[in-house]
């Protein structure tokens, strides 16, 4: 499995904007995407937001980056001025509830 962790900051006061949009509109283009297994943003404070994509191989992540970013550009570009910060990485410690 790879994460890749995407944290970038937004227009003032359109964090619920970007969620709700982002709920809508992207979560069912990347759920759909090969190698998907989880997605998750969180509202990081002081007008930032992080996603947290989980895909099952480089391959895969590496290509959902690209949509991610493109998407985003497309269609949020006014929400979202500026390029994420960007960290991604093999999982080397799985942990998982029972």
């Amino acid at each position: 499995m790879v994460i890749t962790i995407r944290s970038r900051k937004i227009s003032s006061g359109l964090v619920d904007v970007l969620m709700h949009t982002l709920d809508k509109e992207f979560v069912p283009i990347i759920s759909k995407e090969p190698g998907f297994v989880a997605y998750y943003v969180i509202d990081s404070g002081n007008d930032s937001v992080t996603a947290i994509s989980v895909f099952e191989d480089s391959t895969t992540s590496q290509k959902s980056n690209l949509l991610a970013e493109t998407w985003i550009s497309e269609h949020l570009g006014h929400m979202v001025p500026g390029m994420a910060d960007v960290i991604s990485g093999p999982v080397m410690v799985p942990s998982h509830l029972s």
